[in-house]
């Protein structure tokens, strides 16, 4: 789910709710769908969100949970709207700094009540009136050292900036040059550029202010700005990345200019490092990108180290029983991307390999033997060599690692698919999101998110299974499951598809009002036709819950490549209506039969030509 709770911090009730309670394993349903969901607490108010003594950075808070069946509520003296069930999901308004939310629930002339402490800080106003900088605001934060100057202006470029009282006019300095002028770029946030010298000992970046009524302010960034000048260093990737295509998000290199996912490392590769800032070292992948390397995935080599530069004169393309292989052999280890593009009428693979040289005058090929349906090669004009491998469809997964100093890139073959038995002989593996002591959602109804998903998967599995596919599960039991685990079984079991199956809910600062259905979420354009199919097929079957539509972001459990890889949004928890379908056995069986349903008509629609039309 989006709005990732540990529910052990929320689970907040009145009475003692025995650890063991929230670690009570689910039971496996029947043939029917029946699952028992044993509750977490029994006490007479229970809260889901938000915990005590929790602060938002709005001027509303959800709040839900749960009376016993039949109780009545009031929040603050006010009734509160309660289902059958005891269940509540509020829209509260709130003051700024402390609210004290006063809930009494009554029951047979009993009555129980719970504080629950919020505050509300909304973020601060521009100072206004005397010149004023805000010191949380100023950059840089971190020290950045760079190696050498870099040649490239665009590179050379370093962003200084502040929030201040509006309307002035700021200038900055940095050692003895400048005053350099700043502008300001949205009220109160002003905003420059430094460009980099040759050499320049470490220093901070002093700005001023001064405001329209004259009054002047000072200050200093926390990090300071060098050039060393000795030159640019070789280092080396030696963070341990398990599989070959699960593309951890920890270990990822990003774009200078922004935080696109650019690099997933190899272990070995050899990249040069031109500068650092804080944790993270700039890596120099053209004359004109560099990438942000979390320091963790990199050693720098020894000064002197020759710099990397990888020529390859022959491409090789062969097929095998599961995958093609296009293999590019190297003198050595670089840093690459691989860039999926999947279109109505064609399908490709870029690899773009840094510090190298396309010099190829042979390609070894049995091109109409697989899915690579051609190879092509150009050398791009800042030291970037790119090998565009054409594809006869779009492909069922992919990975890109090293073998030795061979660069192997590895696309799935096609299955041998039959529409009338689109199931049969499949491999797929189903993820019941969280799991042990990760909670997911925190279940309004005192059901976590963890023990929604997992008879929805075991349905699942079921369905599947009785239609001749193999269903591999990730857990089968409320246990914990490391992220990446994940994935890699998918990777190890060759399975055709990872589905990952979750519950939403919504962050802070949104109207649960306003947000509710179904929803799935994909990364890599392979399975994009996946997720239309998955979404049609639940909205289809349970057309009440609603469309929250499909949706490409960058999840741990989207990201993989080595098969179409998706996460599911089943319904929303912190929509009545959605979670008391999810509650209910009925409707865990009609989600289970959709995902089932859909999967099916998936394969089917690849065996007669149409996946994706």
């Amino acid at each position: 789910m989006l709005r990732r709770f540990l529910l052990a911090t929320l689970l907040l009730s009145i009475g003692t709710v025995a650890l063991a309670q929230t670690a009570a394993p689910a039971t496996t349903p029947t043939t029917t769908g029946t699952t028992l969901l044993p509750p977490i607490s029994d006490a007479p108010i229970f809260v889901a969100y938000p915990p005590d003594k929790y602060t938002v950075a709005y001027d509303h808070v959800l709040l839900e949970g749960s009376v016993k069946p039949g109780a009545t509520l009031t929040l603050n003296g006010q009734p509160v709207d309660v289902g059958g069930d005891g269940l509540f999901i509020e829209w509260v308004p709130l003051k700024s700094g402390e609210n004290i939310l006063t809930l009494e629930s009554t029951q047979g002339g009993e009555t129980a009540r719970q504080d629950l402490r919020v505050t509300s800080a909304p973020p601060a106003p521009l100072p206004t009136g005397a010149a004023q900088i805000v010191p949380a605001s100023l950059l840089p934060a971190a020290d950045r050292v760079a190696y050498v100057q870099p040649q490239n202006l665009e590179l050379r470029a370093v962003p200084v900036a502040f929030t201040g009282t509006a309307g002035g006019k700021a200038s900055f300095k940095v050692g003895d040059l400048g005053p350099l002028l700043m502008a300001e770029t949205a009220p109160g946030r002003y905003e420059g550029t430094f460009l980099l010298p040759e050499k320049l000992e470490a220093a901070p970046v002093a700005f001023t202010l001064t405001a329209t009524d004259g009054t002047t302010a000072t200050a200093t960034s926390p990090g300071k700005l060098s050039v060393t000048g000795t030159g640019p260093r070789v280092a080396e990737v030696t963070a341990t990345i398990p599989g070959r295509g699960l593309q951890a998000g920890t270990f990822v290199w990003r774009n200078g200019a922004g935080r696109n996912y650019v690099v997933f490392p190899r272990p070995g590769a050899l990249a040069v490092v031109v500068g650092e800032e804080g944790n993270t070292f700039a890596v120099q992948a053209s004359g004109t990108l560099t990438l942000n390397a979390p320091k963790s995935t990199l050693t720098l080599r020894p000064e002197g180290t020759p710099l990397p530069r990888a020529i390859f004169t022959q491409i090789g393309v062969k097929t095998g029983d599961t995958h093609s292989e296009v293999r590019l052999n190297l003198p050595t280890r670089v840093p690459f991307t691989v860039e999926q593009q999947v279109n109505p009428d064609s399908s490709s693979l870029d690899l773009r390999l840094f510090q190298s040289i396309a010099d190829v005058d042979y390609i070894v090929s049995d091109f109409p033997k697989g899915p690579v349906r051609d190879v092509r090669w150009t050398q791009e004009s800042d030291g970037v060599a790119r090998v565009h491998v054409d594809l006869s469809a779009a492909p069922w997964g992919y990975d890109a690692t090293y073998e030795g100093t061979t660069l192997v890139l590895r696309v799935r073959n096609a299955p041998t698919l039959d529409a009338r038995a689109p199931l049969r002989g499949r491999t797929i593996v189903l993820d019941p999101g969280h799991g042990g002591d990760e909670f997911g959602g925190a279940g309004p109804l005192r059901v976590p998110e963890k023990n929604l998903n997992l008879p929805i998967a075991l349905r699942v599995a079921e369905l599947l299974r009785e239609k001749g596919a193999t269903v591999v599960l990730t857990r089968e039991a409320d246990v914990t499951v490391p992220i990446y685990d994940r994935p890699l079984l998918a990777e190890t079991s060759n399975a055709d598809l990872l589905v990952s199956i979750h519950a939403n809910a919504l962050p802070d600062g949104t109207d649960p009002r306003t947000k509710r259905g179904s929803g799935v979420y994909y990364y890599q354009p392979q399975a994009r036709a996946l997720a239309d199919t998955l979404l049609a097929s639940l909205v289809s079957v349970l057309p009440e819950v609603g469309n929250d539509g499909v949706h490409y972001q960058n999840l741990a459990l989207a990201r993989p490549t080595t098969q179409p890889s998706i996460l599911i949004e089943t319904a929303f928890l912190t929509d009545k209506g959605n979670l008391r379908l999810l509650m209910s056995a009925a409707g865990r069986e009609r989600f289970a039969q959709a995902i089932a349903l859909g999967l099916e008509r998936f394969y089917r629609d690849a065996a007669l030509g149409r996946a994706g039309r």
